[in-house]
């Protein structure tokens, strides 16, 4: 039997593993697609715990631009106050994975993760790193650490109280030149109104003989006509007054006008 050369018979076993295996040239190492680590991850606390925020990695360690992140790997660590060690290590537990994404072409895409509950009185630590894939793992990211305590609940008034203003008490002016005409059919009454800004209107009332003033009704500003419409006989003793009232609530209603008498 020949022997082969031993140069040549590497030559040849190399060929047939490269082959035999299915490769046309060398795989990519995997470290060829390990993202850069986040840099900026950070928290804002919320009523029950806080949310994490982190821009996606968008190149490798060696620049190469990533078109996706597979996932993200989140290290979450809780250390009660009284019984934290500045120089101890920080005690991490198994990792929660944070679903990754696609990579826009243009600008960036933000992560974010809410971690509730908290337990007052504990320091949180969280670090992350970020997967390209299953073998590419990027660095630990930036590590934060906060100490939670459950916010007080605000204040029912918070707010300073202004005094309140004072009611308005005053009553308007006082109608004048009140006049009663009888017409076929009715009675119209006259007056001269106030200049009070907050004038609402008037109140017109009939007195018979010796009786009680009735209000037979109202008319707002501007007008200052009211017609009594049933009036009673002629020869009967008749009086007409008209109230003012202005725009509060409840209004304030003046005294009664002088009487105009009709016959």
């Amino acid at each position: 039997m020949m022997k082969l050369p031993l140069l040549l018979r590497i030559s040849v076993l190399s060929g047939l593993l490269l082959g035999g295996c299915g490769y046309k040239t060398l795989p990519v190492a995997p470290s060829a697609m390990i993202p850069r680590p986040v840099t900026n991850l950070s928290h804002e606390l919320t009523g029950n715990g806080a949310v994490l925020r982190w821009t996606f990695p968008d190149r490798t360690v060696s620049g190469e631009k990533l078109a996706e992140i597979d996932s993200f790997q989140l290290y979450r660590a809780e250390v009660p106050a009284d019984a934290y060690c500045e120089s101890c290590p920080v005690p991490f537990g198994a990792p929660v994975s944070v679903a990754g994404g696609s990579l826009p072409n243009k600008g960036s895409r933000q992560g974010s993760y809410e971690e509730s509950p908290l337990r007052p009185g504990y320091i949180y630590f969280f670090k992350l790193r970020s997967r390209s894939s299953w073998l590419s793992e990027s660095e630990d990211s930036n590590l934060i650490s906060f100490r939670w305590e459950k916010p007080s609940a605000a204040p029912k008034h918070n707010a300073a109280v202004s005094p309140a203003a004072p009611a308005d008490r005053t009553p308007p002016q006082v109608p004048s030149n009140v006049t009663a005409a009888r017409t076929a059919l009715a009675v119209k009454i006259f007056w001269d109104a106030g200049a009070d800004k907050d004038l609402a209107g008037h109140k017109i009332y009939r007195r018979i003989g010796e009786g009680q003033p009735e209000l037979l009704g109202e008319v707002k500003v501007p007008y200052n006509l009211f017609e009594d419409k049933n009036p009673p006989p002629k020869g009967a003793k008749v009086f007409y007054s008209v109230n003012s009232f202005d725009q509060s609530s409840p209004p304030n209603e003046s005294k009664p006008s002088a009487e105009a008498s009709l016959r």
